[in-house]
């Protein structure tokens, strides 16, 4: 036969604590961490180049098109060297024509491969063009 002992009720139950200092110590460093950690958006420029500067400034995002960087010898087509052909075969292969198209232009860039750039575009009717410039600072 066993006899259990019958404490009286009396006794008031101990409250569990939990300390938030550790807690906060914690999350406080994860984010330090992410924040070093993380990679943020780089330019994807291939050519070095000298953008026309302008006092305005309207941004707008090239998610679903291309990019086309031009300079005095050299022309890249979404960071890849290309030659006009290259561009007419990359235009040809687009899927929605009303895409952006964003040109960034060299300063020192003849009309003629201008012109030649924008003949390609409108030939494949490709007509949503963005210029590319840089913010004048002040």
């Amino acid at each position: 036969m066993v006899i259990r002992k019958v404490l009286p009720m009396s006794r008031k139950k101990r409250r569990i604590t939990l300390d938030m200092t550790p807690l906060i110590d914690c999350v406080f460093l994860l984010l330090v961490f992410f924040l070093v950690t993380s990679v943020f958006k780089q330019d994807k420029s291939v050519l070095k180049l000298l953008l026309p500067e302008t006092t305005s400034e309207v941004k707008q995002e090239v998610s679903e098109g291309f990019f086309i960087e031009l300079s005095e010898s050299q022309m890249a087509v979404n960071g890849e060297l290309a030659t006009v052909e290259g561009l007419r075969t990359k235009s040809a292969s687009v899927q929605n024509k009303k895409a952006p198209v964003a040109l960034k232009i060299d300063k020192k860039t003849p009309y003629e491969k201008v012109a030649a750039v924008l003949d390609v575009l409108q030939m494949e009717k490709i007509y949503n063009i963005q210029f590319v410039n840089e913010l004048k600072k002040e």
